[in-house]
């Protein structure tokens, strides 16, 4: 899966919240209140009876502050892909940001982050649905501890781009910080001996969050948290499938096989000097190329293109959205290739996912594109592709045949990945 990294960062942002010592040390208290026993010195048996009502409780906590912080990322994203033109410097603004919260939480020089506000359990939560307001209470009142964490993911998730990708990192961070508390909640006894071995371990766990939160700031500035992602995915030969899927619109249509008929017997060979000139630009290739599937779309100026009409160009194969940051930053450059190469049998096909015409159309004008762009209103051609993570661009050689995948936005106006796009024409 194309976003490992990024499920990885949230999932850790979170299980580092837990461990923060904002929260650690008050866990036992919580999960009594929350199953609603006290705790006393002596509460082991009373743990195994209250047990049952106390992991069905933390479950609903978990669920009550999960919905919260997916909230706040729809919240987010909405926000961000209101903001047209200024996204990118909102991105560099946010990136700061984390920064300094990231440095803050290694070398703790911004006093007013100290000042805490820790939500207290008490002990009036009563049943599951009393658990559930608990934890949404708890999820809108984080600590100083937890909040950078929390702003950290939610600021990756808002510059990612689409609720549905927002929604997933929430998700996993809050799986994060709900996964100890309900492990701790199925083993009472045995979390209050460790919790207080943890505690002395707070201090390097506080520094370990901050270099996490230091990372995904630079991946907030740089828009290439997609392309990090790619550093984690490996290239897989069959990453087509053998076949394509059909669809009942003609503007859908998909069909099987290479898009060159008739040259199955053909040697799918990458040559060498394409090989080497791909390498040294540090782009993605492949030793022999893949059989991509056809797909039919309809152009902004509402005619119809297929790939296999491009058979015989080299193709820059682009999954885009105008919603997403590292695909803003890159097209400007995708432009400049485009006007170097376009003569020369070299051609761009990109392809929006899942918005309106009159919407991309404004986009195209705002930022001077001028190469061809296709609509995937309902995201099928995209799907076929994996295009999971945008912007993912494909390259395809004069014969049809992929030979390069990457998914991430780079600067494509280089001396080295011109000269490795010439070695194809």
């Amino acid at each position: 899966m194309n976003e490992n990294l990024s499920i990885f960062l949230a999932f850790g942002a979170g299980l580092l919240s837990f461990l923060s010592p904002c929260i650690l040390p008050l866990i036992p208290s919580y999960l009594c209140v929350i199953g609603g026993a006290p705790m006393t010195a002596g509460a082991k048996a009373d743990a195994a009876e209250f047990r049952p009502r106390l992991v069905a409780r933390t479950v609903s906590f978990i669920l009550g502050f999960s919905a919260v912080f997916i909230a706040l990322s729809i919240i987010f994203t909405v926000t961000f892909g209101l903001m047209g033109g200024i996204f990118r410097y909102i991105n560099i603004i946010s990136g700061v940001i984390v920064i300094t919260l990231g440095l803050h939480f290694i070398f703790d020089f911004i006093s007013f982050l100290n000042y805490e506000k820790k939500f207290h359990l008490t002990n009036k939560i009563r049943g599951i649905p009393g658990a559930f307001a608990a934890g949404s209470a708890f999820g809108a009142g984080w600590t100083p501890c937890v909040g950078p964490a929390l702003a950290g993911i939610l600021l990756l998730a808002a510059q990612a781009g689409g609720i549905p990708r927002a929604v997933l990192y929430l998700a996993c961070y809050s799986a994060g910080l709900g996964l100890p508390f309900l492990l701790a909640s199925v083993f009472f006894n045995t979390f209050l001996k460790t919790s207080v071995k943890l505690r002395s371990h707070l201090p390097l766990i506080r520094r370990v969050s901050g270099a996490l939160l230091i990372i995904i700031g630079v991946t907030i500035i740089t828009g290439h948290y997609q392309a990090l992602n790619a550093l984690t995915a490996k290239w897989q030969a069959g990453i087509m499938p053998p076949s394509g899927a059909a669809n009942s619109e003609v503007n859908y249509q998909l069909t099987s096989g290479r898009v060159a008929p008739g040259n199955d017997t053909a040697d799918n060979t990458v040559p060498d000097e394409v090989l080497a000139a791909f390498r040294r630009a540090g782009i993605p290739v492949v030793a022999s190329g893949i059989d991509p599937v056809d797909f039919t779309l309809p152009l902004l100026n509402g005619k119809e293109i297929s790939l296999s009409e491009l058979t015989g160009k080299v193709v820059f194969l682009n999954f885009w959205a105008t919603w997403c940051g590292p695909c803003r930053m890159e097209m400007p450059s995708m432009e400049a290739v485009y006007q170097k190469l376009k003569n020369r049998g070299f051609e761009i096909l990109a392809i929006n996912l899942g918005e309106r015409q009159e919407d991309v159309s404004a986009f195209m004008k705002e930022y001077s594109l001028s190469f061809p762009t296709a609509l995937d209103a309902r995201g099928f051609t995209g799907s076929i592709y994996g295009a999971q993570a945008i912007p993912t661009t494909y390259i395809i050689d004069r014969r049809g045949l992929i030979v390069s995948r990457l998914v991430g936005s780079i600067d494509w106006n280089t001396p080295e990945i011109i000269s490795a796009l010439e070695s194809l024409l």
